[in-house]
């Protein structure tokens, strides 16, 4: 009688074993920073992760002199230094079975060389930098604590590593938003971000000024779709934003020159569509012509009604400009927002009714990391 003799492999199988098609179908659905923790499973599950290709909304990078932060959709890893040890933390939140929001904290041990934010950047390169992860929208944060400032030494070496990091694998992305008011940041990220693929940027920042003047010679800022930019210098052309099909000013001086900048390129600005400026009232006080005191308000309108007014096709009743050969005008409308903000708006419409309550700058791009940051 024979017997069958069957072998059996002693050694077990590991998720590494996996086909790779199950494996892939797994990564599918893994949020991004589980992707993360994932790829630390083995050499040959990291090089599938990172060669899989993923499309992810938004992430926001964010730098303080304590700590740092990468905050994604649903989850956030919190890098920070306590009393002198590194300390590393994921949150991760969900919905439970019932619909309710839940948060878990979860620290883990990381040995890190030096300060956190080192290890902090270098893990960013781990995702930020592959080509096959794709993001839609980008906030970059430095220092949004004004009364906690990071070291110029310290915040210089931030500066220069990511300069560094994006240098290698330039950025991808289709919304971008800086908010720091060191110059150097902007410059050291936005010039390795790959023209063509960038339609929106946010310059948030109280001091635009020389950053600016650099950033507008960009391929990246000639290519742009739209912006929003916090303040803007007495000094510098508005003449530079109306390549764009939507602007959008926080803070900027309205003045004579520049409305008869805004007056007659109007016509010569095919791609633009709309604009939103916001103007702080000046401590001045206005008079009409029977010497009697008029509100800010009405002062603006008549600046505003006297100087287009110049223009053939302008209409100050209807405060329209008719484009010539064409079923569309420009809508030119101001109004006061609370006590102290003047708004001017100039949007192109075709033949129907406007509705100046809505923003401008609102769009997908926009709206996302308007939602997604608070803004």
């Amino acid at each position: 009688m024979r017997t069958r003799s069957t072998s059996f492999s002693s050694s077990p199988k590991t998720f590494s074993d996996l086909p790779i098609d199950i494996i892939e179908t797994v990564i599918d659905d893994l949020e991004l920073l589980d992707k993360l923790s994932f790829r630390k499973v083995s050499k040959s599950i990291r090089s599938i992760v990172d060669n899989h290709k993923c499309e992810n909304s938004s992430v926001l990078v964010h730098f303080d002199v304590d700590d740092s932060q990468i905050e994604l959709p649903m989850d956030n890893i919190n890098y920070s230094d306590e009393n002198g040890e590194p300390i590393y933390e994921v949150v991760k939140s969900s919905f439970d079975s019932d619909g309710y929001y839940t948060i878990k904290y979860k620290e883990k041990p990381r040995s890190t060389d030096g300060e956190h934010w080192k290890q902090f950047i270098r893990d960013l390169s781990t995702f930020l930098c592959n080509p096959n992860w794709k993001f839609f929208g980008v906030l970059w944060e430095f220092d949004g604590d004004e009364d906690k400032l990071t070291p110029p030494d310290i915040h210089q070496k931030q500066i220069q590593l990511i300069e560094n990091m994006l240098k290698s694998t330039p950025l991808e992305v289709k919304a971008l938003r800086i908010l720091s008011t060191e110059h150097t940041a902007v410059m050291a990220i936005l010039p390795n971000v790959i023209p063509g693929s960038l339609e929106f940027l946010g310059l948030n920042s109280k001091n635009n000024g020389a950053k600016l003047e650099e950033v507008v010679k960009l391929e990246q800022w000639k290519r742009l779709k739209r912006s929003f930019v916090q303040t803007v210098p007495d000094s510098f052309d508005i003449e530079h934003f109306f390549h764009l099909e939507r602007f959008k000013i926080a803070q900027i001086r309205i003045s004579v020159d520049r409305l008869i900048k805004i007056r007659d390129i109007l016509f010569k600005s095919p791609k633009f569509s709309n604009c939103t400026l916001l103007s702080k009232i000046e401590d001045q006080v206005n008079v009409d012509e029977n010497g009697e005191e008029i509100t800010p308000l009405r002062a603006f309108v008549i600046l505003i009604n006297r100087i287009m007014g110049e223009h053939p096709e302008y209409n100050a009743v209807t405060r329209r400009y008719s484009i010539p050969d064409s079923d569309e005008y420009f809508s030119v409308y101001s109004y006061q927002r609370g006590g102290d903000t003047l708004k001017l708006e100039i949007k192109r419409q075709k033949n129907r009714r406007v509705d100046f309550g809505e923003d401008p700058s609102d769009d997908p791009i926009e709206e996302l990391l308007k939602g997604r940051f608070g803004f």
